[in-house]
């Protein structure tokens, strides 16, 4: 079952969510966050998409266009990553296994 992330209200913390939300962030199925934890998700999801597209591709073949989108979006993954570590949120963009 993948994770829903909800922004949580305004001002909130992880420590300030009733039991239901704790209780559901904990079995990972509902996950209430701040703005800028949804914004680091969403940002990190969108490149690590355009990513993808870029490293099925062979090297030699793209543009320096294409280099540097490339590099750009593995500039904004790891500020995402920073971001979302820092709130102790890294498991929402951890790959399942």
């Amino acid at each position: 079952m993948a994770t829903q992330i909800v922004q949580a209200p305004a001002g909130a913390d992880h420590q300030a969510m009733s039991l239901a939300d704790r209780l559901a962030h904990e079995a990972g199925t509902h996950v209430r966050v701040t703005p800028n934890v949804a914004r680091a998700v969403a940002r990190f999801q969108s490149a690590a998409r355009t990513v993808a597209r870029y490293e099925a591709m062979d090297s030699a073949d793209m543009t320096p266009d294409e280099h540097n989108t490339w590099y750009d979006k593995l500039t904004v993954m790891r500020d995402a990553r920073a971001t979302l570590a820092a709130a102790g949120q890294e498991h929402l963009i951890e790959v399942a296994r």
